[in-house]
């Protein structure tokens, strides 16, 4: 069983018997570094996973100690690029999506602070298909904004986008890990972020 740094309302803490119920997390893992039948992205590449979310649920106080522990460990475990697929639904909370920088939010301090230490903070946009505003965190100047292009390499109608936007990645029917040694296809900008 693979162990993750779990952060979610605590200090982060090693925890081998914590499972992954909406297989969101291990899908994007697999997306960078799967090595079996199917091959990630990079799929020599070593992988910590941090769990920041408790179910569906992703609290802003997880997410600032979760990248605080990348920071904090960059040295002894060669850390070099932070992958978050979470945001704000910018339908059900427009008061958390932004067209300009929103620099005032409580991560900004850490993903400066990681990015001065040259760790690559990579995020992704959302998936309402708005196109003036695009979801909470991801809209931090310093983060790496990821939209989601589709097959013909066209920006997905259901990818957030706008000029904060630095890169569009594939997103569509990505097939990769799920728990139990499965595959499944899954789309959306958070399978678009790891390919970046």
């Amino acid at each position: 069983r693979t162990c993750v740094i779990d952060c979610t309302e605590t200090s982060c803490i090693e925890n081998c018997s914590l499972g992954d119920s909406e297989s969101h997390g291990t899908h994007v893992a697999g997306i960078i570094g799967a090595n079996g039948n199917l091959k990630g992205v990079a799929p020599e590449a070593g992988l910590i996973m941090i769990q920041v979310c408790d179910g569906t649920t992703c609290m802003g106080d997880d997410l600032e100690r979760g990248l605080e522990w990348c920071i904090a460990n960059a040295s002894q475990y060669n850390i070099t690029a932070v992958s978050i697929s979470i945001g704000a639904n910018c339908n059900l909370y427009p008061s958390l999506c932004y067209s300009s920088y929103c620099n005032a939010n409580s991560l900004t301090p850490d993903v400066n602070d990681a990015v001065s230490k040259n760790i690559s903070i990579l995020m992704s946009s959302g998936n309402e298909g708005n196109t003036t505003h695009i979801s909470s965190p991801s809209c931090i100047e310093n983060v790496t904004t990821i939209a989601w292009s589709t097959g013909s390499e066209n920006i997905a109608t259901n990818s957030n986008r706008n000029s904060l936007v630095d890169f569009a990645a594939p997103g569509t029917s990505i097939n990769s890990t799920i728990p139990n040694g499965a595959y499944l296809e899954k789309s959306g900008t958070s399978m678009s972020t790891p390919h970046v």
